[in-house]
C-alpha cells in the first residue's frame, strides 16, 4: 500500500539518544540490513551536527555534518528509512543542512563543503550538483575476499606529512578525505594507524568502514602482503583498498592478488568521488 506523505509535516532537527531505535530501523530497511550506521550512532549522538527528520513522531531520516580539518564541512550520512524512499525527504534534508551550512560560512567565511560518495550514486550526485557542488578528486576503491593467513606488521607511530607525498591534495581515510595539511595529522592520529611490511608502507583508517592505503610504491609480489592486510580483521573478512589513480598502471598486480572493482568494471574507473562547493 502506497506510503502517504506530507512534507510540511515533517520537522529537520537535531538527533538525540530517544532516537536510537528509529535510526536503528532505517538502518535494518537499507542495503540489506548491512548499513554502518548503528557502528557509529554512539560517537554520532554524542558530536555536533547530527540530524534528524520526523514525521508524526518518528524519525524517518537523517544527515550528519562534521568540521574536517582546513576548514572543511563534511556531510555524510544521509539516510531515509526504505518505504519513505523517493518522495523527497533525502532533498529536505540537504536543503536544511544547506541552509545550517551557510549560517556557519557567515562565521568562517573560508568553509567549504565536501563530500565523498560511489560514483554510481546518482541521486545524490544530481542533487549535489544542482546545488553547486563540483568534482576536485577520485580514487579507485577495490575489495576482495579475506585469507585465513596473518602476519602481524610493524606499527609506526612517528610520521608526519612526508607519508603522504603520493596524495599531494586529498587523502582517504576510509571513504573520508582529508586535505593534506598540517592540520590532518591529528585527524589520521586519532582515526588510522599507518604500519610497515617488509616491502611497503600503508595507512589503515576509516570511522565505520577500514580499508587500506598504499603510502609507498607497489610491491611487485602484492600477494605476499595479504597476510599483514588480513591482521586488522578476522580471518577470511572481506575488506578494501583505497589506490590514486595514478596507480592505473598496477591494476594488473591488485586484480591478481584478487582485488576487484565492485561492480566488476571492464574497465578503470574512479568509482569514490570528492565533491566540494565553495
Amino acid at each position: 500500500m502506497p506510503i502517504s506523505l506530507n512534507l510540511n509535516e515533517c520537522r529537520v532537527r537535531l538527533a538525540t539518544d530517544s532516537d536510537t531505535q528509529d535510526l536503528f530501523a532505517i538502518a535494518r530497511s537499507i542495503w540489506g540490513g548491512n548499513d554502518y550506521l548503528p557502528k557509529v550512532l554512539p560517537r554520532w549522538l554524542n558530536e555536533p551536527y547530527f540530524f534528524v527528520c520526523e514525521h508524526r513522531g518518528r524519525v524517518i531520516g537523517c544527515i550528519k555534518l562534521s568540521l574536517f580539518p582546513d576548514h572543511v564541512l563534511w556531510f555524510e550520512g544521509l539516510r531515509v528509512l526504505g518505504r519513505y524512499q523517493g518522495k523527497g525527504i533525502g532533498t529536505l534534508l540537504n536543503k536544511e543542512m544547506f541552509m545550517f551550512a551557510h549560517e556557519l560560512k557567515l562565521k568562517d567565511p573560508n568553509l567549504s563543503f565536501e563530500f565523498c560518495t560511489y560514483y554510481k550514486n546518482v541521486e545524490s550526485l544530481h542533487l549535489t550538483q544542482k546545488l553547486g557542488f563540483r568534482k576536485v578528486g577520485g580514487f579507485y576503491a577495490l575489495d576482495k575476499n579475506g585469507i585465513k593467513a596473518q602476519k602481524a606488521p610493524t606499527i609506526i607511530s612517528d610520521y608526519d606529512l612526508s607519508s603522504f607525498t603520493m596524495y599531494p591534495d586529498y587523502i582517504p581515510c576510509g571513504w573520508q578525505t582529508l586535505h593534506n595539511c598540517s592540520e590532518s595529522l591529528q585527524f589520521l592520529q586519532d582515526r588510522a594507524q599507518v604500519f610497515e611490511t617488509p616491502q611497503a608502507r600503508y595507512l589503515i583508517g576509516g570511522l565505520h568502514e577500514k580499508y587500506i592505503l598504499p603510502l609507498t610504491s607497489v610491491p611487485s609480489n602484492l600477494q605476499s602482503e595479504l597476510p599483514y592486510f588480513q591482521y586488522f580483521f578476522s580471518p577470511r573478512k572481506r575488506y578494501g583498498i583505497i589506490i590514486p589513480v595514478s596507480f592505473k598502471k598496477h591494476l594488473k598486480l591488485f586484480h591478481k592478488a584478487g582485488f576487484r572493482f565492485w561492480d566488476n568494471e571492464a574497465k578503470p574507473v574512479e568509482n569514490m568521488l570528492i565533491l566540494r562547493k565553495d
